[in-house]
């Protein structure tokens, strides 16, 4: 398989979920290759799962440590991104050997990251059914497991969410490297440390994010048969991204309303089609 690789420079977390969302739809629409794309958050950012209520989040928290709230295409509960490298896969479910259906896509896209993890020495595995963790807040992503988790002697590492248009996902995730225990119990009140970690404590040394994306490459080219080719995004892609920015993503109505002006979907659909043609 032939896939587009693409580092992204350090963005806002609303631009980074225009540009997930950008992705997909240019691809349902086969104007680009499948694709990984690797990113960070600045400043750092608490991301809303798509259903989830705003109203979870310790809104004062995140203003006095300067934190983004941004709300996801995609569904589960609160993460926290600041130290890490972010993951999404954009491609066909048809694709998957397992099944096109969320869980198969979900527990075959693992199997590359958990080789990546193995390269840095973490051995993490998936659980083997859907299990809320005890006395848990709900609105924190990294106290409840899901069958699409990571799990490091029975502790969480890691989780991802879906979003889908027609038969074609967008699966991104969250691996902490590092976490800040002061910011986590700011944002999220009294966590339990004892269900989750990160690759630091998983591990015992410190990752750097250059690692850290090396290996998670190395994970799904070796896992999947994968060839990348480094390459950034398409015209389309940011003339979409930037109007899902500026009517979507960075606007507080889909944050706290989960609403968007009601022309975007039309603007974005003759973008797509318009490039069709030329095609």
């Amino acid at each position: 398989m032939h896939w587009r690789l693409i580092y992204s420079p350090a963005l806002q977390g609303s631009w980074n979920m225009a540009i997930d969302e950008a992705i997909l739809l240019a691809h349902s629409f086969n104007l680009s290759p499948p694709t990984l794309r690797l990113y960070k958050w600045q400043p750092p950012a608490v991301s809303l799962g798509l259903l989830q209520p705003y109203e979870r989040i310790n809104e004062e928290a995140c203003k006095k440590l300067g934190f983004e709230i941004v709300r996801r295409p995609s569904g589960g509960q609160a993460v926290l991104h600041q130290h890490e490298i972010t993951y999404s896969v954009v491609m066909d479910g048809r694709l998957c050997p397992l099944g096109s259906s969320v869980i198969a896509t979900y527990r075959w896209l693992s199997e590359g990251i958990i080789a990546g993890l193995k390269k840095l020495g973490v051995n993490a595995s998936l659980p083997n059914e859907y299990q809320p963790l005890p006395k848990s807040p709900v609105n924190f992503c990294f106290v409840r497991l899901t069958n699409a988790d990571l799990l490091v002697n029975g502790r969480k590492l890691g989780g991802s969410a879906q979003a889908r248009r027609r038969n074609f996902l967008l699966q991104h995730g969250s691996i902490p490297l590092r976490l800040e225990r002061e910011n986590l119990t700011l944002i999220f009140g009294d966590v339990d440390f004892e269900q989750f970690l990160c690759i630091d404590w998983a591990i015992g040394r410190t990752v750097s994010e250059e690692e850290f994306a090396d290996a998670l490459v190395f994970g799904f080219e070796r896992t999947f048969g994968i060839t990348f080719s480094i390459m950034g995004l398409t015209n389309e892609e940011l003339k979409i991204a930037t109007l899902l920015f500026e009517s979507k993503y960075g606007t507080e109505f889909w944050t706290k309303e989960r609403k968007t002006k009601s022309e975007i979907a039309s603007q974005i659909k003759a973008i797509l089609k318009d490039s069709n043609k030329q095609s």
